[in-house]
């Protein structure tokens, strides 16, 4: 059996920042490469076409020994450091409610290609250095649904009705989720700068 989440772990044990989501991806598609003996693996791999009849694509897909979709996301607020030599300038993205239900889109998305046998099955992965992904909100707010501090989900996740037509737009609908899932935040390297989650999606 592939064992994604224990090659995510070693490889963020080598390297837990990156310059862009890009990166990330790059890195963590080497180290299964690495890993793996002789993997079918590829990058922004298209697997089905939506509404409009533009191809959805999955970041990284695992062809052998079984068909396996992964997900990222790379959610940065400002931050410059150097580590050795190599100077990183992390901007503050902001919109996490934006970035939270992208994330759960993503689930979505990974549910669905397994229902319809694209994928067997298929890892959500998020990474960040910003809290307020992980923080519980003091305050009901218009993500509540979308939030992604530790909790569970499952089920038809909307705006709340406070939510401006500009935060909504082109994710007017709402994320349903077939299966229930358990969110929980790991530390990278024993730190708390930067921590992730990891969600195995089944049909």
């Amino acid at each position: 059996m592939v064992n994604i989440q224990e090659i995510l772990t070693t490889s963020l044990k080598d390297r837990n920042i990156f310059h862009s989501e890009a990166d990330f991806q790059h890195h963590l598609a080497w180290r299964i490469h690495s890993e793996l003996q002789n993997p079918k693996l590829r990058l922004e791999y298209p697997l089905s076409k939506n509404n409009s009849n533009r191809w959805e694509y999955c970041d990284i897909v695992l062809k052998s020994p079984c068909n396996i979709g992964i997900e990222l996301k790379y959610k940065t607020k400002l931050l410059t450091t150097n580590v050795g030599s190599e100077c990183f300038e992390l901007k503050n993205q902001g919109a996490q409610d934006i970035g939270r239900y992208d994330f759960l889109k993503d689930v979505q998305r990974l549910e669905t290609w397994c229902v319809e046998k694209r994928i067997n099955f298929g890892f959500a992965i998020i990474l960040t250095n910003d809290n307020q992904y992980w923080s519980i909100p003091k305050n009901d707010t218009i993500d509540k649904n979308f939030r992604l501090h530790d909790r569970k989900v499952t089920g038809s996740l909307k705006w709340g009705e406070k939510a401006s037509a500009g935060t909504m737009r082109s994710r007017e609908k709402p994320i349903i989720l077939k299966n229930k899932y358990s969110l929980e935040w790991k530390d990278v390297n024993g730190s708390s700068d930067f921590r992730y989650m990891f969600l195995k999606v089944k049909c």
